[in-house]
């Protein structure tokens, strides 16, 4: 296997360590698991350190045109211009799928006083999470405006005769108490494990 498909798979297989350990285990995301389990999510990896938004687009094409693809990831493991420059790159990455997607950052890296969506947003390696707009819309006409991510949908209130008024604010007082019962330091330790087997296995993988 050369390099690039072995950080592929290494990325991939980290990503889906905080997917499983993280985010569904703890019901952070309320449809994560089955959206991923109905095949409706698509992740890509980008193996190159100088992060060619080029090299993106015409995936990000193809996936605009499937609409079975609601969630898709970009996850750059060797983007390392800091969370700044990733939001810019992130942001870049939404424009050209020409409002299909509505994309957000996600970073391994957040303060002590983040709240609680950036803590929780704490994925192995930079990864723009790109949510389709078509979703967001069919949310915004039930509920209001203020759906910004994937942390605060709930597939099954949507598909429901009567959907919920107030998915977000449910989601994210879930989370919440979930920080307060399980405690912060515990969800960090499961963060910071994944992000050692994340420094062990690409220490082999790319050369400093």
């Amino acid at each position: 296997m050369r390099g690039s498909d072995l950080l592929t798979f290494e990325a991939l297989r980290l990503y889906e360590r905080y997917q499983t350990e993280l985010i569904e285990r703890y019901s952070i995301c309320p449809w994560a698991k089955n959206a991923r389990l109905d095949g409706r999510t698509r992740a890509h990896v980008v193996t190159d350190s100088a992060c060619d938004l080029a090299s993106v687009v015409p995936l990000l094409a193809q996936w605009s045109t499937e609409p079975a693809v609601d969630v898709a990831f970009v996850i750059a493991p060797r983007f390392e211009a800091g969370l700044e420059a990733f939001s810019e790159w992130s942001s870049a990455i939404g424009r050209a799928t020409h409002g299909a997607f509505v994309a957000a950052p996600f970073h391994p890296h957040a303060s002590e006083t983040h709240g609680v969506v950036h803590f929780l947003r704490q994925t192995p390696d930079p990864t723009v999470q790109l949510v389709r707009r078509a979703t967001l819309e069919r949310i915004r006409s039930q509920d209001p405006p203020h759906y910004t991510d994937i942390f605060e949908l709930d597939l099954r209130a949507l598909e429901a005769d009567k959907p919920t008024r107030t998915v977000a604010a449910s989601v994210l007082a879930h989370n919440a108490q979930l920080l307060e019962r399980e405690g912060r330091a515990t969800l960090q330790q499961i963060i910071d494990d994944i992000r050692q087997d994340r420094e062990r296995t690409y220490a082999r993988l790319i050369p400093r």
